[in-house]
């Protein structure tokens, strides 16, 4: 809520958990909190389809519990790109910080202007930088048969649609390290995933993939 933009709508959707987070956010909650209790997802991408179709708003973007945003203007700032550019998609960059100190940034990963023959090499904007006008991300829900890259499909599924992207050159969030697919008992899984998204796509899925993995690389020595 530290967003100096007003008209704003936070959905929080949770699960049933044995910490506080619940009735923590409960007592803080506002005006324009909505907080849903999610009893059927069996992945993380199931809350965030449930969301996007409570939303009644005009752009949705998604901020993950552990992500937050590195200034007080990032929404100000993706609501006048999309009133300039009268676009459909707004991304940008992101900053990896550690998970005990946000102020430490380890990564960065900065994106760059759309060119869809760069989706079959690998290219891919950050996923918690995307903010989409509602009427298109309601008919492009994320799948919920990749329970680690069904963001990877998400973009994919998006990015290969006659839309209009535009790239807005700031950090747009900040994540903290750790997540699922960045976890070694995961990355197997998550390749395996990866490869068979990319098969939907692609015929060259294997060079798709494996120029994927090494543009990470690059985002270590920002």
């Amino acid at each position: 809520n530290s967003q100096n933009y007003k008209n704003k709508e936070l959905i929080i959707v949770y699960s049933d958990s044995i910490d506080s987070t619940v009735g923590y956010i409960k007592k803080n909650k506002k005006k324009n909190f909505r907080i849903i209790r999610d009893k059927k997802s069996k992945n993380k991408f199931g809350p965030l389809n449930l969301g996007i179709k409570k939303s009644k708003g005009n752009i949705i973007g998604i901020l993950h519990s552990d992500d937050f945003y590195p200034r007080k203007n990032v929404l100000s700032n993706i609501v006048q790109t999309f009133k300039s550019k009268r676009c459909d998609v707004v991304y940008g960059n992101l900053l990896f910080c550690k998970t005990n100190n946000k102020k430490k940034i380890v990564r960065k990963w900065l994106s760059s202007p759309f060119n869809k023959q760069s989706l079959k090499f690998g290219w891919m904007p950050p996923h918690t930088t995307i903010y989409v006008n509602s009427k298109i991300i309601k008919k492009n829900l994320y799948s919920l048969r990749y329970p680690i890259s069904g963001d990877y499909k998400f973009i994919l599924e998006l990015f290969n649609k006659k839309l209009k992207f535009i790239f807005l050159n700031k950090y747009l969030c900040t994540m903290r390290v750790g997540g699922d697919s960045t976890k070694i008992k995961n990355l197997c899984k998550k390749l395996k995933e990866d490869i068979n998204i990319a098969k939907l796509y692609y015929n060259n899925y294997l060079i798709c993939i494996i120029c994927k993995i090494l543009r990470k690389i690059n985002q270590f020595f920002v």
